[in-house]
């Protein structure tokens, strides 16, 4: 511990000089594709998550709700498309080898066209996330807006979708602080958090009012010493050989 010229404890000495901010750039997995928000995606996100026909409890715990017409919609998706607090995400599932521009290495981040992975059938759309709160002189964002449609729940892709933005955000973005905040009634979205790693930090009760009901939020982070060792768990557990031929996992997440 360190402590200044009056023996007041202090906390340690660090040269930083701020983040970079998020931009609208596509991260390529594995089996996933996570790309910016984009006109072109509009009538699959009104068709996979926001439209009347569409799951309704994926939207329980989220800000968001369905819309009646897609029309209606209209405002609201231009609104997500042009914000950039939050940074809105798609989850695509990874089109075929086939599919693939050429040049374009297999794992890992790239700036892809954003026009390369068109949801050309609307079920390739997954589900979404954002960058947000975004504080880059401080090192500090947190991932938020995350809605999965039910295909994509307790998944290899969403597992990978969420590893592909941590990795964004510590390696080429570095951030000191990613958080992960939710109502504390969620409880797959709690135990989404520590599965992947973060860290419970503690409930703000009483934290605000949404869909006219109140709501206690559970806060959990990672910090950019813990992510080497999330970032090997989470590699060991993705990799090809953690599957079996029918994509079953052969050891859990917990256990890696």
């Amino acid at each position: 511990m360190r402590f200044n010229e009056f023996g007041q404890p202090i906390g340690e000495a660090v040269s930083y000089t701020g983040a970079r901010l998020p931009e609208p750039v596509s991260l390529v997995g594995r089996t996933v594709l996570v790309a910016p928000l984009d006109a072109w995606q509009k009538r699959a996100f009104y068709r996979r998550i926001f439209g009347p026909d569409c799951d309704e409890s994926i939207m329980t715990y989220s800000s968001h709700h369905l819309y009646p017409d897609e029309t209606a919609f209209d405002s609201e998706f231009r609104l997500m498309t042009a914000s950039r607090d939050p940074l809105f995400f798609a989850i695509l599932r990874k089109p075929d080898a086939a599919d693939r521009p050429v040049g374009l290495l297999s794992g890992g981040e790239s700036l892809v066209p954003q026009g390369w992975g068109l949801v050309r059938d609307s079920s390739n759309l997954l589900g979404m996330y954002a960058l947000m709160r975004i504080r880059a002189d401080m090192g500090s964002v947190e991932m938020g807006h995350v809605i999965y449609t039910g295909e994509l729940q307790r998944t290899r892709q969403a597992t990978e979708a969420q590893y592909l933005m941590a990795r964004h955000v510590f390696e080429n973005l570095g951030y000191r602080r990613y958080e992960w905040k939710c109502d504390s009634l969620n409880a797959p979205s709690r135990s989404a958090a520590l599965r992947l790693g973060f860290k419970a930090e503690g409930c703000f009760r009483n934290d605000m009012v949404y869909k006219g009901r109140s709501r206690d939020t559970d806060w959990f982070s990672m910090t950019d010493r813990e992510w080497p060792a999330v970032k090997e768990r989470l590699e060991t557990w993705l990799d090809e050989a953690n599957f079996d031929q029918k994509g079953r996992q052969k050891r859990r997440l917990q256990d890696c």
